[in-house]
């Protein structure tokens, strides 16, 4: 019993130093959503058996520590109200509200406790939903079909369901400064479709199943351009006689 005391004493003296003494050092990653309260927990150990409890927070390369212990005030360097908060049976978790992509990085949990020591690494990710859209582009003289996935992380997959053989598909992916991904899929489509629907499929990692966003196709778009044009021609028309009948009135007054 006295050489427990002395381990853990020894380990409790070496913590500050990120020293485990014969302890168990564990590693993992975990992924949250972006917007949730996340509880980041070491292990279910509770207050009666922990001697010193200590987070090291590594985020883009700047580092901030929270710590407690048993005879010590609380220290905390942390911004974004990062706290150490106590379950009603009294273990312990470190407290993140609202996470998101600003949170991402590794979180170190050193913990000193009757009997040894304990230190967990956890590399943490964030989730972000993508906005899912479709469009018609025109582009060189020929017509596509657009689904979007607009900043996920990661990146979502998309693709289209369509009915014809041998389309022409190509998949682009942009990397946004907030980093989360864009992608696009651009279905180029036939001239002899131009009703209907086309339907995209996006999978997400937040996303329990797939999502289906739909694609009108129609021919208003054709129906404008008719009118553009048109308006266009007749436009043209009337200028040509109104300019014939005023280069003719001159005529007519000199005879």
């Amino acid at each position: 019993m006295g050489h427990t005391w002395m381990l853990s004493a020894v380990c409790l003296m070496a913590t500050s130093a990120s020293i485990i003494c014969g302890g168990v050092a564990v590693s993992r990653t975990e992924h949250f959503e972006e917007g949730e309260d996340v509880d980041l927990r070491c292990n279910n150990r509770t207050w009666s058996n922990t001697l010193h409890h200590i987070w090291k927070i590594n985020i883009s390369g700047v580092n901030c520590l929270i710590s407690e212990a048993a005879s010590k005030p609380r220290h905390n360097n942390c911004t974004g109200e990062k706290t150490l908060r106590n379950t009603a049976k009294g273990e312990s978790y470190l407290y993140i509200p609202h996470f998101g992509i600003k949170d991402e990085g590794t979180y170190k949990c050193e913990e000193v406790y009757v009997g040894g020591a304990e230190t967990d690494t956890i590399t943490v990710f964030a989730r972000v939903r993508p906005v899912l859209s479709t469009r018609l582009e025109h582009y060189d003289g020929q017509r596509f079909a657009v689904c979007s996935a607009a900043r996920g992380k990661p990146e979502a997959t998309v693709s289209w369901e369509e009915e014809w053989g041998s389309p022409e598909v190509t998949e682009k992916s942009t990397n946004n400064t907030d980093g989360t991904v864009t992608v696009e899929s651009w279905l180029l489509l036939p001239d002899d479709i131009t009703q209907g629907n086309l339907t995209c499929v996006a999978s997400h990692a937040s996303w329990t199943h797939n999502e289906f966003p739909i694609l009108e196709l129609s021919n208003r778009t054709d129906f404008i351009t008719i009118v553009v044009i048109s308006c266009a021609v007749l436009l043209i028309v009337v200028t040509a006689v109104v300019f014939s009948y005023a280069a003719r009135k001159p005529l007519c007054k000199l005879r």
